[in-house]
């Protein structure tokens, strides 16, 4: 039997390594939301060094903080937008959407937010989209990506690159109905192909926008202006 005081090789490689986000700043009108926050970052590892109400304030403590993570709900003074305008990209950034402001998800997006959740989301869906954008990822919670539909900006014909990524006609087509949170099997019924034929599409999808996901590939085209 193993003494309790014990650690095994692999309990310490564990306990040793250090989180690639670990000093976050957050920012809501409510108080309490900043707690709950709060309540979910610090198991994940991360230390919530200030928190605010401000988004002016957020943007000057993030001067001399250097936060590597920023949670952004519902500022008292600026609109989440302008406020990741402000922040210029030095940090992630995850974003808590209230309903309300749903029409924002692809502006936010392309503005550069790492991670976007439901401001009255799920714990468990906030703390995995954190773990996710931890890993480099670009995270839209599912609930949000139906705000995405029908934005495709079919902006150059098929096969010309936008921001030097080209998709054909069909490609976008897909990428459409990913954004309005479709299965494969519903995409494929509304393009008249197979399931396997769409599985194809999304290969070539994901290759070019450089994505592992859905999410990160809806993320990916807004970013660079194929969603808008």
């Amino acid at each position: 039997m193993r003494d309790s005081g014990e650690q095994t090789a692999s309990e310490r490689a564990a306990g040793s390594r250090t989180p690639s986000i670990f000093r976050a700043i957050v920012v809501d009108e409510l108080a309490l939301v900043r707690l709950g926050v709060t309540a979910v970052l610090e198991p994940l590892g991360i230390e919530v060094v200030a928190e605010t109400h401000s988004g002016r304030e957020l943007v000057s403590i993030a001067a001399v903080e250097r936060p590597d993570l920023v949670v952004i709900g519902t500022p008292t003074d600026l609109p989440l937008v302008d406020v990741v305008e402000r922040l210029r990209r030095r940090c992630v950034i995850v974003g808590l959407i209230p309903r309300s402001a749903e029409g924002d998800v692809g502006l936010l997006v392309a503005h550069g937010v790492d991670g976007l959740a439901l401001r009255n989301g799920s714990a468990e869906e906030f703390a995995t989209v954190v773990d996710r954008v931890q890993k480099g990822e670009k995270v839209v919670v599912r609930a949000l990506l139906p705000a995405l539909a029908g934005r495709l900006r079919l902006r150059s014909h098929e096969g010309e690159a936008v921001d030097g990524i080209a998709l054909t006609l069909r490609e976008r087509e897909v990428l459409a109905f990913l954004a309005e949170g479709r299965t494969n099997r519903e995409i494929a019924g509304a393009l008249s192909v197979s399931v396997a034929t769409v599985k194809s599409h999304l290969v070539h999808i994901y290759d070019k926008l450089g994505a592992a996901n859905r999410n990160e590939a809806v993320g990916r085209a807004a970013q660079v202006g194929l969603l808008a």
